[in-house]
């Protein structure tokens, strides 16, 4: 969270400081859209509607630019949401009072309400299921299926099933609400995951003892296992330790290990797998090049990793701009299916202007384009744009990072203080954008820290206004968004 100003309000003194408004604190793609969380728990997305994917009461038409994602009904807007995730045809949002809500595409169950019915705002993710799911504290996702992690370490899955998603032994119809993956209950092999992840035909869980399982339909080695089968239920990838996170592409998976190497496994057609080669490979393989590794993320066809330095490293496939080296190789037949790998990681130099890029701190690539954000708090996008979701604007494709409309580098807000016509009382002002929400704290003795007031209160822009007592001892008052 960041705070907007610190104020201290006195029978006579006042004290005003400078501030900032949200920050984007995680990032997301999915197919031909994009969903991010700010610090003031609000949840933003743009690119295609289809579906209703933008969660803003309409399933058609696309956004270029960020737009505020909805309540649940269409009442309000979604707040106090702690993590998100982006699916190929759907979002959701974990709030901080252990709920999951989904909206988008739902035709194979994806949403998990029960139902195969679209939802162009939030509904609540099993809901009506046995039991409800509640006190979630982790999700993954990224295709037709979706995961889940309790406060107990359980997991559970809903979606697409047909190769075994769901890891619970079955395969074959779509499960339209949460059931649990099996071994995952408290005191069994998979409890308590790290991190989850999703592929197009199967899933992945980090143990937090740095070992990783997989489970489904591993056609092009996809499960790490040595083989090309089929695995129901979890089994333990080998190959590979001390694995601090992972995250699963399409059809390949990223291993990001503690001494800060990565190693990969899967599909590698276009090189995606940064072996030098474009070999699937049914066991984890080093990617080359690469040290000092904070992040990795896996798209469609290609892979990014975050170097120590704050420096962007991309492989694989490159024919909407996905590698961000100023070109493109599409030769005319589409994502997939240009043949044209880049099986060794390249540094991305340069930004849509010319001038160096680094200080990144956090980066994404799912489908085929790909996010960054800088320690100035602006976001960066490249690679496919057809439907606006690099956010420029634009329907254009970027060969090289571009900044999204709206969410550039942190800019002061001023907040003033004024007489308020009630005698004891004065109105703390600012500036906002639509939507924003805040907390107010305060504290009498900043010794003793801040206490919390009224929170997730709505912010009525252009000019907001919050009506603070005058007292004869002094208090010091904040806006947290």
């Amino acid at each position: 969270m960041k705070y907007l100003r610190q104020t201290l309000v006195g029978m006579i003194l006042v004290l005003p400081l400078a501030g900032f408004c949200a920050d984007v604190v995680s990032l997301w793609g999915g197919a031909r859209g994009t969903i991010i969380l700010k610090s003031d728990g609000t949840v933003w997305t743009w690119g295609t509607g289809g579906f209703g994917k933008l969660g803003i009461n309409t399933t058609t038409g696309r956004s270029l630019v960020p737009v505020e994602v909805h309540g649940a009904a269409n009442i309000d807007y979604l707040h106090s949401v702690m993590a998100i995730m982006g699916g190929e045809t759907h979002n959701m949002a974990l709030k901080f009072d252990g709920t999951l809500w989904s909206w988008g595409y739902n035709f194979v169950g994806e949403l998990g309400d029960g139902t195969t019915n679209d939802a162009a705002t939030p509904v609540q993710v099993g809901l009506n299921s046995v039991p409800p799911l509640t006190s979630v504290t982790k999700l993954g996702g990224r295709t037709y299926f979706s995961l889940a992690v309790k406060s107990d370490g359980s997991i559970w899955a809903w979606g697409m099933n047909g190769a075994g998603q769901m890891g619970n032994g079955t395969t074959g119809a779509n499960v339209l609400t949460p059931i649990l993956v099996s071994n995952s209950q408290p005191g069994q092999a998979v409890n308590n995951p790290l991190q989850v992840s999703c592929g197009y035909t199967y899933g992945v869980a980090l143990l937090t003892n740095g070992m990783v399982w997989a489970w489904g339909s591993g056609p092009h080695g996809e499960l790490g296992a040595g083989t090309n089968t089929q695995n129901l239920i979890p089994i333990q990838v080998p190959g590979v330790s001390n694995v601090t996170a992972i995250s699963a592409g399409w059809k390949h998976t990223l291993a990001l290990e503690s001494n800060g190497t990565v190693w990969a496994w899967g599909l590698n057609s276009h090189g995606e797998l940064g072996d030098g080669t474009a070999i699937n490979r049914s066991n984890a393989v080093q990617v080359l090049n690469l040290s000092n590794i904070l992040m990795v993320s896996g798209g469609d066809y290609n892979s990014i990793a975050l170097r120590s330095d704050g420096t962007v490293w991309k492989w694989g496939l490159n024919d909407v701009g996905e590698l961000g080296l100023g070109t493109n190789d599409n030769a005319g037949v589409g994502p997939g299916v240009d043949l044209i790998a880049h099986p060794f990681p390249m540094q991305v130099t340069l930004d849509k202007f010319g001038n160096g890029f680094s200080n990144v701190v956090q980066v994404s690539n799912r489908d085929y384009h790909n996010l960054a954000l800088k320690t100035d708090g602006s976001l960066w996008m490249w690679g496919a744009n057809d439907q606006g979701q690099c956010g420029d604007g634009t329907t254009n494709d970027l060969y090289r990072p571009s900044p999204v409309v709206g969410l550039g580098a942190r800019t002061s807000l001023g907040l003033n203080l004024e007489n308020n016509v009630q005698p004891g009382f004065a109105d703390l002002k600012w500036s906002s954008a639509t939507g924003e929400y805040f907390t107010i704290e305060y504290a009498t003795n900043l010794a003793n820290g801040f206490i919390g007031g009224p929170s997730n209160i709505l912010a009525t822009p252009p000019t907001n206004v919050v009506t603070v007592p005058v007292t004869s001892s002094s208090y010091f008052y904040r806006l947290r968004f």
